[in-house]
Formats: C-alpha cells, structure tokens, sequence
C-alpha cells in the first residue's frame, strides 16, 4: 500500500481505532461504545483490508439494520475510493440472493406481502377475542418467535418463559401462527421474517447453490451486531460455513431490541461462538462530554466499578468510559409537580440553550413513550417553536398513494417510466417548499429510492422495485421543516445532538412498568444510557409527579430508580480546569492539521 493511502486510511485516528482498522485478525469483533467512531473503524476497515489486503471489493458483504445505515455506509466507502462492496440489511441481502436462486432455476419468486397484519386479519375474523388492534400485536409475535427460531409448538413455553404479553393467550396465539404459515403456503406468499430463514435453510440445504453465494461474499462484515437476533445468526453462519473471515462491531451497552428478538448475549459469547475470534475495544468517546458520560454510565449500574451485564453473561461495559470531547455544562437533572410545568420548563431550557443562528433541528426531546412526548410538543407549538418528529417513509399520504399506483403497473414496467406517472396519480404540485409527506416531496423520495435499487438491479422494474422496497425495512424520514425534534427513545438510536432534553423519567415509564425481570430491567437501563449518549454538550433530565395538570387524578409518581446515582455523579463533576480544556483543544486541533 502506498504511504500517501496509508495515511488517508489512518488519519485522524486515536491508537484504538488504528489498531482495529489494521488489524491482522480474520475474525475480528470490536467492542465500539457510544461515540466512540464505530461506523468510521468498520469502513475504514473494509478500505484497509482492500487496499493493503487486496480483498476484491465485489466479495465483501457489510450487513446492518437499516436501508439509511446501508446507504451511509455505501457513502462513506465510496468516499475512500472503495466501490462495489455490497451494504445491505440483513432482509435486503437474503432477498438479493433468493431471486437469483429463483432466477437460475426459472422458478417464479412468490409474492413478498408487505404487511402481515392484512392475512392475520382474515384469520382473526374467526378467532374469539379478537379485536382492532389484535392483528399488529400477534403479527408482533410471530416476528419474535421467527427471530428467536421458535416454531408454533414450542412458542408457548417459549412465550410464556420470556413474559410476553401477546393480545391473545398462548396457545391461541401459538394456533394462529401455524394456520398463518399453511396460509401463506396455500397462497404462494411469504413475508419479511420469511426471507432470513428461507436462504438460511437453502444454503444449509443446496450444496450447489450454497457454493455459488460463498463465492460471491468471501468477506463478512457486520455493523451493530448486539441486534442480531438468532435467525439473523443462522443466516451469517450458513454464509461464513466456517471460513475465518468476519468482523462484526458492536456495543453490548446498546444493546435495546431483545424484545424484538435480538439476542445481546451473542456479542458476549463471540470467542467461544467463533474460535479464534481477536476481541478490540473502543471504549472513548469522541461525541458527548465527559459530564454526560459520567451521568449516562451512573444509570447502567451500582457504582462499584463493576461493568453491567445480563445475568449468565459476561460484563457488557465499564462504568467510566473516557471522552475525548472538550468539557461542557453539567447535565440538568430536576423534578416537577405535574408534566405541563415539566413540559414549560424544558421549553425554556430549549430556548436558552439554543445558538443564534443554528437550527432548532440541533435540539432533540426523548421520552420512552410516545404520549410523554405530548405535552412538549403542546408546549413548543404555543410559543410557536416548530416541531419536527419522525415517520415511516412508507406511510406518508402521497408515497402511500404513489405507492398503491405502482402496484397497478404490470411488474415488468421498467421504474423509471412508472414513477413520474404514479407521482402525478398522486397530485404533485408546483410547489418550491413542499412539506414532507407532499407529493413534490414524494417524488424526490421515491427518486432517491430508485437510485439506492438501481445500485443493485442492473434493469429495474415496477416489480423487482415493490420487492426490494419490502424487503428493505422502511426508515424513518422526518415531518415538517426545520424544528425541535421530538422522538421516542428507541427512534433516537443512531442520531446526536448538541442538546437533548429526556423526559418522563418516572418509575413505571423508566423502566417501563411490564418489564418485571432482570433481563428486562437491565434493557431499560441501556435504554436510558442510549437516550443520554446522544446528546453532545448539552443534557437535560426530568421526571413529573403527576400527569397533566387538567383532571389529573393520579397519585404522586416517583421518580426513576436509575436516576438514584445520578445526583452523585453530577455532584462529583470537577469545575473546568483550563489547563485541562486547553489541552483537549490543542489534541483535536493537531488530529485536524494532520488531516489537512
């Protein structure tokens, strides 16, 4: 490799990060904790191992959990002069190579329905106990019990050990989701979770074709790995089949979708999953200050220098991580009588913390619930504080009505003819400021949306479009123009911003009142320290005796028992040295004239 890329491929990078991009392990998993520049060592080590290694970049595979996080990636090593690497979901990849076995054995693809809830209506209607919502929670569950690997048999004693809380008992639940299978056989359907275990089974199953898809994904890679669910597991394993070449990063801390099927242990457990595996960790971080650091680890645990893990696991992470980032404010932490006067002061904090100048989309609120999040938004509209808050790309009006037009064009319509006039179906207008949701804005999301299929479909179609948009979990895009964005906690993951407010941290919401076990708990906890970890400078929290103040009847609430360490851990926090500050800002200012 030559010295000048060499250098381009390691600027900037702390020891840590170096050692993680350059290492010689063929089976490496590293340990990224928040803000601690994950995405940046997992490109930079796929560009290394191009460059220094010679790996054909058409036989890498970087696999992670959503379409965004896939095109981010693409960016970025696009950027580095990498080109043709494949970055795709989990989903997207499995249905990639699905078609190409249906194509090369001239079997016609059965139809990926794009909302299960539609079948499970039609059983539903025959069911007792049924009602509106029944749909998407037992849809909810036949997920989890996919992801998990458990079939209708079992799913009872599974359901019933892990304390789920289907809309409908065990048993029932469990019928449903065997008459839900036969259905999708009798009609020639499958669905998302069907396509992980569908390829999984064929590359376990056909010898032939299976040697084909290794061939073609030599090189493994795999971003946020503590949300791999165990299908998700059996599907890289059946791609691997044993050859050491694998990098997974990942951070057990973050770990905050078990209820959806993820498995977090499996990050834990990757030396003895994997033989040889080489295990690095980046435990610095380079986003949030060190006051916000130290307050976000307090909630992950008892202070006794012990890290914080699921019982029957090993440690997930220390309780002091290091920040790199020149020290700020000490977070906020304070109490209400009910949650409209939570929701007033939170505003004022906002206001004042706001730079002249910079956009209100630099200032985040998160709760754990959706309704908490009510009040602020009430409170940012009465003073005429815009508000700016996330939704499915896929169910906004005019893509909803774009979409229903393009699945009346016959498949074979080659994309790009189709899209203007499904746009126009919809009602596009003539507008220079379309707001999201639009169908002026529609036709730049969906236009972006082809791009992104057109990088793997050499001839796209109407038909090869529709699938791919299923197959590939629908992001989120944000409503409105600028505006102070206001999210759940789990929406945040992901996402920085140099203030953030979390709210309704109140027992029975944080953690939230049906998590009742250790593993539950525990996920709360990480919940909270992923909330607190995206806010850069700047960190508010607050909790509300009561609800709001009109024809609130409920009794006192108390405040979260993860917040019991907090106080001290604020309270702790030195006063800026200057010394000190000064040096951090020489460091970054020499990082800067190394890149330059």
């Amino acid at each position: 490799m030559a010295a000048s890329a060499r250098d381009r491929l390691l600027s900037c990078l702390t020891d840590a990060q170096r050692a993680a991009v350059t290492s010689e392990a063929p089976l490496l998993c590293v340990r990224a904790g928040a803000g601690s520049g994950k995405t940046t060592v997992l490109t930079r080590r796929v560009a290394w191992r191009v460059a220094d290694e010679g790996i054909d970049p058409e036989h890498a595979l970087v696999v992670t959990f959503t379409r965004k996080a896939a095109l981010e990636l693409r960016q970025r090593l696009g950027r580095l002069g990498v080109t043709g690497v494949s970055a795709s979901t989990f989903h997207g990849a499995a249905y990639r190579e699905l078609r190409r076995h249906w194509a090369d054995r001239g079997t016609a693809a059965p139809t990926l329905v794009p909302e299960p809830e539609r079948l499970l209506r039609r059983l539903l209607a025959e069911e007792p106990g049924a009602g509106p919502t029944t749909a998407s929670g037992v849809a909810g569950e036949l997920s989890w019990a996919r992801a998990r690997l458990i079939d209708p048999e079992r799913y009872p004693e599974a359901a019933s050990a892990a304390r789920r809380n289907p809309p409908l008992p065990y048993e029932q639940t469990a019928r449903l989701m065997a008459r839900y299978a036969d259905m999708k056989r009798r009609r020639g359907v499958i669905d998302l979770d069907d396509l992980v275990l569908r390829c999984a089974t064929l590359l376990e199953e056909d010898p032939a074709w299976s040697a084909a898809v290794r061939w073609r994904l030599r090189h493994l890679f795999v971003d946020e790995f503590q949300d791999v669910n165990p299908a998700q597991w059996r599907l890289l394993e059946a791609w691997r089949h044993d050859r050491p070449d694998l990098c997974i990063v990942g951070d057990g801390r973050q770990a905050i979708y078990s209820w959806n099927g993820s498995d977090p242990s499996l990050i834990e457990r990757i030396a003895d999953l994997v033989p040889g595996t080489v295990v690095l960790r980046l435990d610095e971080n380079h986003r949030s200050t060190e006051r916000i650091v130290a307050a976000a680890s307090a909630v992950l645990g008892p202070p006794d220098g012990e890290d914080v893990a699921p019982p029957g696991t090993s440690a997930t992470a220390p309780l002091r991580v290091p920040s790199t980032a020149v020290d700020g404010p000490v977070p906020r932490l304070d109490g209400f009588e009910d949650e409209d006067a939570e929701a007033a002061a939170v505003v004022a904090w906002l206001r004042a913390t706001r730079r002249p100048g910079h956009p209100w989309r630099h200032l985040a609120v998160l709760a754990r619930t959706h309704a908490r999040l009510e009040p602020v938004a009430d409170a940012l509209g009465a003073v005429g504080i815009p508000v700016r808050r996330p939704a499915a790309t896929g169910r906004a009006p005019a893509l909803v009505a774009c979409l229903r037009t393009l699945r009346s064009v016959p498949r074979d319509t080659p994309l790009r003819a189709a899209l203007t006039d499904a746009v126009a179906d919809a009602g596009a207008g003539d507008h220079p400021e379309a707001p999201a949701g639009s169908a002026s804005s529609c036709l730049e999301l969906l236009a972006g949306l082809a791009d992104e299929h057109a990088w793997q479909e050499a001839a796209p179609t109407v038909g090869s479009f529709l699938a791919w948009f299923t197959a590939n979990r629908a992001d989120t895009a944000w409503t409105g123009g600028d505006g102070v964005e206001v999210l759940s906690f789990h929406q945040a993951k992901g996402l920085e911003w140099p203030a953030v407010a979390v709210i309704g941290l109140e027992a029975g919401t944080m953690p939230i009142a049906y998590a009742v076990d250790d593993l539950a708990v525990a996920e709360e906890r990480r919940l909270l320290y992923v909330a607190m970890t995206r806010a850069e400078r700047h960190l508010w929290c607050s909790w509300a005796q009561r609800g709001r103040s009109a024809g609130s009847g409920a009794g006192a609430r108390r405040r979260s028992p993860f917040l019991d360490d907090l106080p001290g851990a604020l309270a702790g926090a030195a006063p800026l040295e200057a010394e000190a500050a000064l040096a951090k800002v020489a460091g970054l200012r020499q990082r800067l004239a190394a890149v330059v």
